[in-house]
């Protein structure tokens, strides 16, 4: 699978829903990070594990709020 392809797959019918595409995709890879961090803390609670818990965290909850604002903004466009 190519970038392009990934990419292409992320585009919508207009830039709200192209926004919406790229806030879920970055909700599922923030979420697949924090489970992998999350998984490596088994073998070692500090360190890049550690790290990539709370990046996964972070990355999966801006990517929520992103998404909430994209609605929001996309009910009052409309």
């Amino acid at each position: 699978m190519k970038l392009k392809n990934v990419l292409g797959m992320l585009k919508g019918s207009d830039k709200y829903e192209s926004m919406e595409n790229c806030a879920l995709a970055g909700v599922l890879a923030g979420a697949l990070i924090l489970s992998f961090g999350i998984g490596l803390t088994s073998l070692s609670a500090k360190g890049l594990p550690a790290i990539l818990a709370m990046m996964g965290s972070l990355i999966a909850f801006l990517s929520t709020v992103i998404l909430i604002v994209v609605w929001i903004v996309k009910d009052f466009a409309k």
